[in-house]
Parts: structure tokens; sequence; C-alpha cells
């Protein structure tokens, strides 16, 4: 398979961190002008997820890229009732909230934030895998990856494939640590992580065994991090119900180990649940 390169291309303003609301933002790779070479893709193409990632070079350095599509903001939009479209259309400062679900919503900006919140806390590669911050690429490698890799359809508007690639906009993307291995079991360690995520206000909303490698998160692409529109619309019961998503399907992930493992983030309650626990331990299973 050949490999392309190329460079990438910041535009007017996006050298600004992103995105343009309230709360955490993440700044853009400090070496986006380093020549950019892709050498395969990471993720399966077969199934339809928010995005690609790829191995890629930077100058010479092995990273994973993830590469967005677009956010269609119709279903979000869709979703919202009465009340919700009231307040959302109030303005401050000019800004409208419901005029940029995406700020909120879009996958790339949810990483953003997320990773955003991290680096703020000195956390970034400590609880998750390392972000380096976002790169814009230009639409021309659009064209290129889709024939290198045999992928396509970033669910741009239709109206922009009218216009030459140089005037369409831009692939968005982050970069990250280049991590192969398959997810190393420390469940303690895992929880731990997780819950000081949840303490610094990022809620990961899509906790399973894939969007861990070497026992790291990879993936924050429908997290909520405060501050957050979805908190301020909501009634408590449903915020608190969102905020234990993560502890409920990490232990849903540990139940799938099988026994290997007693750490929960929640009890476990069943007297007779707690005796197997205790008694694959003692007969050498990791916890």
């Amino acid at each position: 398979m050949p490999r392309r390169k190329g460079q990438s291309t910041q535009k007017q303003g996006q050298s600004a961190a992103l995105p343009p609301c309230d709360g955490p933002k993440l700044h853009p790779f400090v070496n986006d002008k380093a020549s950019l070479e892709f050498s395969r893709l990471l993720s399966d193409r077969t199934i339809d997820t928010d995005s690609y990632i790829f191995e890629v070079s930077i100058g010479g350095n092995a990273y994973a890229l993830k590469a967005f599509k677009y956010y269609d903001r119709e279903e979000d939009e869709l979703a919202l009732d009465e009340s919700e479209r009231e307040f959302l259309s109030r303005s401050t400062d000019s800004y409208t909230p419901l005029n940029h679900l995406d700020h909120y919503f879009d996958p790339f900006y949810n990483e953003c934030r997320a990773y955003g919140r991290l680096i703020e806390k000195n956390l970034n590669g400590q609880v998750a895998v390392r972000c380096h911050g976002y790169m814009m690429l230009s639409a021309e490698y659009e064209d290129n990856l889709e024939d290198q890799f045999v992928i396509n359809g970033w669910n741009r508007l239709a109206e922009e494939y009218d216009e030459p690639p140089s005037k369409r906009q831009p692939l968005r993307a982050i970069v990250k640590d280049l991590v192969l291995e398959d997810t190393v079991w420390k469940p303690r360690v895992m929880l731990s992580h997780l819950k000081t995520m949840r303490k610094h206000g990022v809620f990961v909303m899509d906790i399973k065994p894939e969007n861990y490698k070497g026992g790291m998160l990879v993936d924050f692409s429908i997290a909520l991090t405060e501050p957050h529109v979805v908190f301020q619309l909501k009634p408590d019961f449903q915020i608190e119900s969102y905020k234990n998503r993560d502890l409920g399907a990490f232990d849903e992930m540990m139940r799938d180990q099988k026994g290997k493992t007693t750490i929960r983030a929640f009890p476990v309650r069943n007297k007779d649940t707690i005796r197997k626990l205790r008694s694959s331990r003692k007969s050498g299973c990791p916890a």
C-alpha cells in the first residue's frame, strides 16, 4: 500500500483553543507544520462510527490520529422538548447555545472538552492515553485517504462537494499517543482513573473494553464534560443517572470477566456472589 505525504493546514482562526464556548478547551498540535504520513488504518472500516483512526508519522514520530466525521445536529435538535429549546434560545453576550449545539454534542468537540479538562488538571497521559492537541487537515486529504484505505463518508453537507477541495471545510483530527497493545486489565487502577475523571467533571458515557488500550481510555467522543448544557437542561434525577452511567458500565465490564476480579464501582450486595468472587480470588485469579 503506497504512503502519501503532505502537510497539515492551519487556516485563519484555527490556531485557537476549541471549542469556542465556556468550559475546557484543547489547543492545536504544536508541530502542525511537520510532514504528515499516513501509515495504516487502525479502525474497522466496516463499522459506521464518528471517526477514522490512523497510525501516522508526524515529523518522524509515530502517533494515533483520530479524524472526525462532520456532526449532524438535526437529531440532537429534534430530541429537545419545547422548554429545553426555549432555554437554549436565550442569548448570553450574543452567544445562543441552540445555534451552537455542536459545541456540546459534536464528537470532535466532546474530545476537545474532555482532554482540555484533563490537561488543565495535569492528568494528561495519566488517566487516559496522552493527547497532543488537535489538527485541521486540508480537505485535499479526503480523496487521498479514501483511495489509500478504501474508506468513504465524512458526512459533509452535499453542497460542499460542489466546491473545490480548497474551499471546503478542513478535516478535523486529534493527535494522541500510539498505543497498539490490547487492554492490560488492572481493574483497581482503571476504576481509580475513572473516579478521578468524574471528580474533575469528565463523564465518559461509553465505558467498554474496546475503548481501552494498554489499560488506558482512548475514546471521549460522547463524553459530557462540565460545564455542559445537558446538566442545565435535565432534572436532577436524570443528571445523577447520567453521572453514574460510567460506574455501572465499569461494573458490567468487570462482570464480563467472569469471576476474574472482585473490583466493583458499586458494592456487590448478593452474599452468594461475594462468596464466589472471594473463592475465585483465593484460587489465584487477578483482581
